[in-house]
């Protein structure tokens, strides 16, 4: 079980990259995110999100190793 708020919080933190998308999304699920216990199920929501991305950088490497070519779209670190 998740808190109320959380799956509309996780589809708006997904858009964010798509500003347009993200702004209709939060426009649309007004009545869900705006409300003090649904905020919190999208604090939840970004919480998650933010544990994942700290894995990133180790999930690139790790799919570098396992196919032996850069993933497209990382950087290219500096030595």
């Amino acid at each position: 079980m998740v808190p109320v708020g959380f799956d509309v919080g996780l589809l708006h933190a997904y858009s964010l990259t798509r500003p347009a998308t993200a702004a209709r999304i939060r426009h649309e699920s007004a009545p869900i995110l705006d409300t003090p216990a649904e905020r919190s199920g999208e604090l939840v929501a970004l919480a998650q999100l933010l544990q994942v991305a700290d894995l990133a950088s180790h999930l690139v490497r790790r799919a570098e190793h396992l196919t032996g070519t850069p993933v497209p779209g990382t950087p290219v670190p500096v030595p």
